[in-house]
């Protein structure tokens, strides 16, 4: 649901309220049914059907088309991205989502490698390659770090994960668009 509309109605506005309140009682852990049966004092919440989208093979790309329309998927303005966003509890889904919207955009993606290679720091290295191959390195994912496989287009919103200029408001969590892609090397 669009929390954030111009124009709105007063039952319009009412809906909108009674949404906040609920998704507020949810994160404050207020709503909701105790699970007797769970030690970390979980509770269950029924969400009402006007809220969800129905699972069909395009359910992931109706959400997106929700959330951001094609105009701003085509077209993307710095204003009109920072009032959008979908959160997601799972890297996994989040990359999803990301991959999904990159095929929905209109541009030439454009992929870029991480180094997928040890150094050691001491001693014999023959057994370094053998440890741990490349195959084995590019699989590697962890929380805060990109995947070894990255692809960009021109015009798609990206979030900074690591502080780089504090004093250029370039920090974590800042949302970016993409307006310049660089060949990547060959090797």
């Amino acid at each position: 649901m669009r929390v954030h509309r111009e124009n709105l109605q007063p039952k319009e506005i009412l809906e909108l309220s009674s949404f906040c309140t609920r998704l507020l009682g949810i994160g404050d852990g207020t709503l909701g049914t105790p699970d007797p049966n769970d030690l970390q004092n979980t509770k269950t919440v029924e969400i009402p059907s006007n809220y969800i989208i129905p699972y069909h093979e395009n359910a992931l790309t109706d959400l997106i088309s929700f959330i951001y329309d094609q105009d701003t998927l085509e077209h993307p303005i710095a204003m009109t991205l920072s009032q959008k966003a979908i959160v997601c509890p799972r890297n996994e889904t989040s990359q999803q989502i990301n991959m999904q919207m990159l095929h929905m955009t209109p541009e030439l993606a454009v992929s870029y490698l991480s180094t997928d290679s040890l150094i050691p720091h001491s001693g014999d290295n023959s057994d370094i390659g053998s440890l741990y191959p490349s195959e084995y390195l590019n699989l590697l994912n962890f929380n805060g770090m990109p995947q070894h496989r990255l692809q960009h287009k021109v015009n798609t919103p990206v979030i900074l994960l690591r502080n780089v200029n504090l004093g250029a408001g370039l920090c974590n969590g800042t949302r970016l668009i993409v307006t310049q892609l660089l060949p990547t090397r060959q090797q």
